[in-house]
């Protein structure tokens, strides 16, 4: 009985408030929460000899040239040509760079003439070429291979190694021999491409990416991902000594002609210079955000403290201030590259839409950001809440399900409802009489609801083109970001009327093989103020409409 009473004076209370905010803003006005960058995540560089740092942005699928003397950046080139984990020079210019999920290798002639000259390459990483102009990719995450490839793509690749460890970012030395880390035994190799055998060099590094040498070649400096160290490798004798001590997610490096060490940060998304003579660190890049996706707010925040899924880190963001909390970094914790984020009375849902083996759920305790449990799911989940009772209810971009997950260990999964065309975006309805969820389907252009009792969907909205992000407004309507076209839309769930409240906004980036429907979702958040909050993968940024006097 009293179980009863309660809902119904939850439910009572919610009416009173919807009836109270029943006319909703007419008008909204845009602000900035925290401001944007050139990059989605910054991975390989290469010096190009012209006063101009290479730089390649995997998922902001681009390709950038960066003033070394100013740090100004514009793009070399665009999505969705441009997904690349690592870049270089060729010897007569061109310009390469390896698509890691499209599993395509990337060549630009000097006349700006762009074309795939390998392909089928899932997992293709890093990039080199030896001194004879003999060129070597690797495959690493999901294969394992290092491969020589024809720079002109008339030839098949041949592959040189088999399962070599995950050898990452490298370089060939002046013996004619290739150096680069072996991710799994945490160690820096040496590899004859003509005989296919490895020694090592230097071990004992904790998550080694990338190795390059100095300028005089005696040298080779190597970056440890997970301590945040630039590691200088005496050769022959690989003794080791650390140059500079850098935040943890460190992705790879480039040193120019007068031995600065240029680094890349994938977590907070940005460039630093270190000078080897004295361990000193400058910034060339900076950004606040890595990429923004997921978003949520606790509706009981007065402060509207957003938690931000920002992929190679979960962070949180003062919605009214934009001062950043980092409160998990991939690589250097469990933390499992988040870009879906939701929250519940006690818990933190992060889940990852990667189809690989990093595909998972996690919960994490929301007052001390503890793990609590880790579901592995490699359909591509993008939504994900957590109900009342602890079972977590998943959007399965990639099968077209939500699935229940129960609060055993291991877990059980049950399906909830499937057709769904490209389920992305979750939001419960659960103080209703017959209680569900709203879910978006990006593929489909629907908004659906699902009742939690039985599974039956209906279609509460339609029309609309590529659906993402959606939060529920205090007054109940329901607040969509329609990517398609570029607009944050309010959509009355009784009647599936829509309104739009801002347009042509910058969303959307196009989406890349090896991720499900939504690629990277488009977040929206809505804080007890009315205010609205919105990310921007495109910019690398978030914005608030704040509803107009």
């Amino acid at each position: 009985m009293t179980r009863f009473l309660y809902k119904s004076l939850a439910a009572c209370l919610l009416m009173t408030s919807a009836q109270a905010l029943a006319a909703p803003p007419k008008a909204y006005r845009q602000e900035v929460v925290v401001a944007g960058s050139h990059f989605q995540g910054v991975h390989g560089m290469a010096v190009d000899g012209k006063g101009h740092l290479l730089a390649s942005n995997l998922l902001g699928q681009t390709v950038h040239s960066i003033d070394l003397s100013t740090g100004a950046v514009s793009t070399l080139v665009g999505p969705p040509l441009g997904g690349a984990d690592d870049v270089t020079l060729g010897p007569d210019g061109s310009v390469y760079w390896t698509g890691f999920f499209s599993g395509q290798l990337m060549r630009r002639t000097p006349d700006g003439k762009t074309r795939v000259i390998a392909k089928d390459l899932p997992g293709l990483n890093s990039l080199a070429f030896r001194q004879d102009g003999r060129f070597y990719v690797t495959q690493l995450g999901r294969a394992d291979a290092l491969w020589e490839v024809d720079p002109n793509g008339k030839k098949p690749p041949r592959k040189v190694i088999s399962e070599p460890g995950f050898l990452n970012g490298f370089e060939f030395g002046p013996d004619d021999r290739l150096y680069g880390p072996i991710l799994l035994k945490g160690q820096v190799a040496r590899v004859d491409v003509d005989k296919g055998t490895i020694e090592a060099v230097a071990g004992g590094f904790a998550m080694p990416v990338a190795v390059n040498f100095d300028a005089r070649r005696e040298n080779l400096y190597v970056v440890d991902a997970a301590r945040g160290e630039l590691v200088r490798v005496r050769l022959p004798s690989g003794d080791k000594e650390v140059v500079a001590k850098l935040p943890t997610g460190l992705d790879n490096l480039a040193v120019g002609p007068d031995d600065q060490v240029y680094v890349s940060n994938m977590v907070d998304n940005d460039i630093h210079v270190v000078n080897p003579a004295d361990g000193s660190v400058r910034p060339l890049v900076e950004s606040r955000l890595s990429v923004p996706s997921g978003i949520a707010v606790a509706p009981d925040d007065p402060d509207e403290q957003l938690y931000v899924a920002d992929v190679y880190a979960f962070r949180r963001v003062g919605g009214r201030d934009g001062k950043i909390t980092q409160t998990a970094r991939v690589l250097s914790s469990q933390t499992n590259f988040p870009m879906n984020v939701s929250l519940s009375a006690k818990h933190v849902v992060l889940s990852t839409s990667y189809l690989g083996s990093r595909s998972s759920v996690q919960v994490l305790d929301r007052a001390s950001g503890n793990l609590l449990r880790t579901i592995p799911n490699a359909n591509g989940v993008q939504g994900a809440i957590e109900l009342a009772d602890g079972t977590l209810i998943l959007a399965e971009a990639a099968t077209g399900k939500l699935v229940r997950v129960d609060t055993a260990e291991p877990a059980g999964t049950t399906v909830l409802a499937q057709g769904l065309e490209g389920p992305v975006g979750l939001v419960a309805d659960t103080e209703a009489a017959e209680p569900g969820v709203y879910v978006t389907e990006v593929r489909s252009g629907k908004v659906t609801r699902v009742r939690l009792s039985d599974g039956a969907k209906r279609t509460v909205a339609k029309g609309l083109k590529a659906p993402e992000g959606i939060a529920r407004h205090p007054d109940g309507g329901l607040i969509v970001a329609e990517v398609g076209r570029k607009q944050l839309v309010r959509i009355d769930p009784a009647t599936g009327r829509s309104r739009v409240i801002a347009s042509s906004l910058r969303i959307g980036l196009p989406e890349s093989g090896g991720f499900p429907p939504g690629y990277l979702p488009t977040g929206v958040a809505v804080g007890s103020s009315g205010t609205i909050y919105l990310t921007s993968d495109i910019e690398s940024a978030l914005y608030r409409f704040v509803p107009a006097p």
